[in-house]
């Protein structure tokens, strides 16, 4: 299992937030599962791509 920096995730992030990528497209950009990369963005406040905090 591959383990994202920091830096990587906020990057993630902005990309999902821009709407510029989907959880499943940054999942695959990272190699990472999809579980891993909708467990940061939910971690980020996201939740079916809105912002919840």
């Amino acid at each position: 299992m591959v383990k994202l920096t920091d830096v990587q995730k906020k990057t993630a992030v902005s990309k999902y937030a821009g709407r510029q990528k989907t959880i499943r497209q940054l999942a695959k950009e990272y190699c990472v599962t999809y579980e891993q990369m909708r467990k940061i963005m939910v971690k980020a406040g996201y939740s079916n791509g809105l912002k919840v905090r």
